[in-house]
């Protein structure tokens, strides 16, 4: 039997719509796929967030975010390692993480190309439950020194964990750490008085102290100057008048070492295009991340100050 008129129209319109599909199928599979180390709610998480539209809109194609979990960030980073130097798969990351997880045996940052740096970067903090009897960093030192304070930590090789070891080296003091995910889980610990003191992202606390009529009390805070939050709160830095001692935590983004500078140029040339993104600027000062977008050097001169505060700990 010969096929109707209508007959090869509903198989035109059926094999548009195949065509349609196939091509949509293979967008989302040829889409560059922003990875993260860390679980959702992280910092790492919400810069990806921020960033995922803006980033797909000025490349004109569509833009996945995707988690790698496991090994504190570890995976992701080998994963994007290993991955075609085709641009198509990044890694957004911490860059003091990187610093703190590289081994001799295994090299990381060596084997990773930046693409930009997306942050300022941002401190961590010391900080006790609004009604503890510790109301200032003497109080705190004293306190520590007479008993063996329990400290929610997210681990002393971690960025945020790395100031509550930067106090105990320096004032040979020694909390007993309770382990944590992460900075929400701190405040839990703090707020159910299960730890006399907790390390977080100060970020993290100024957040809760907005919107919660429990407050947190921050003793100091980890940068080389002071929070534009937390005017009163002296850094760690200040209080031992040790300015090696000073770190923050800057975001980045990465590509695999073999990608070659016209797909790095492209992708970097994207990201510094939405330095003027109004309603980028606007999320990110409500999630209080501080957006800033710059070239491969900047990331490079976070790497070299990041390394000199992890060797300090590590001597």
């Amino acid at each position: 039997m010969r096929p109707t008129r209508r007959d090869a129209l509903r198989w035109t319109v059926a094999g548009a719509i195949a065509g349609m599909t196939g091509r949509q199928a293979a967008a989302a599979t040829n889409a560059i796929r922003l990875i993260c180390g860390l679980g959702v709610g992280n910092p790492t998480d919400l810069c990806a967030q921020l960033i995922q539209d803006g980033f797909s809109a000025a490349l004109k194609e569509p833009v996945e975010f995707d988690y790698t979990l496991g090994e504190a960030g570890r995976r992701a980073a080998l994963e994007v390692i290993g991955a075609e130097p085709d641009g198509r798969l990044l890694l957004i990351a911490e860059i003091l993480n990187l610093v703190l997880l590289e081994t001799p045996a295994e090299p990381l940052l060596s084997r990773l190309q930046p693409i930009a740096k997306i942050t300022r970067g941002f401190s961590t903090a010391l900080v006790v439950n609004g009604f503890s009897d510790i109301k200032d960093w003497n109080g705190l030192v004293a306190a520590a020194k007479t008993d063996r304070l329990k400290a929610a930590t997210t681990g002393h090789d971690s960025t945020i964990g790395l100031l509550l070891a930067l106090v105990e080296r320096r004032m040979n003091l020694s909390f007993q750490a309770i382990e944590v995910a992460g900075s929400t889980a701190a405040i839990d610990m703090l707020l159910t008085r299960r730890a006399d003191l907790a390390a977080m992202d100060t970020r993290s606390v100024v957040l809760h102290n907005a919107r919660n009529r429990t407050r947190l009390r921050v003793i100091a805070t980890s940068g080389a100057s002071r929070s534009p939050q937390l005017p009163d709160v002296p850094t760690l830095a200040e209080l031992v008048g040790d300015p090696k001692l000073a770190y923050t935590i800057s975001f980045g983004l990465f590509a695999p070492a073999r990608t070659t500078p016209a797909i790095a140029g492209r992708l970097t040339s994207a990201l510094l295009g939405l330095r003027n993104d109004k309603s980028l600027q606007t999320q990110a000062r409500l999630a209080s991340i501080p957006i800033e977008f710059d070239g491969p050097s900047a990331v490079g001169a976070a790497i070299a100050r990041d390394r000199r505060v992890a060797s300090d700990l590590a001597r």
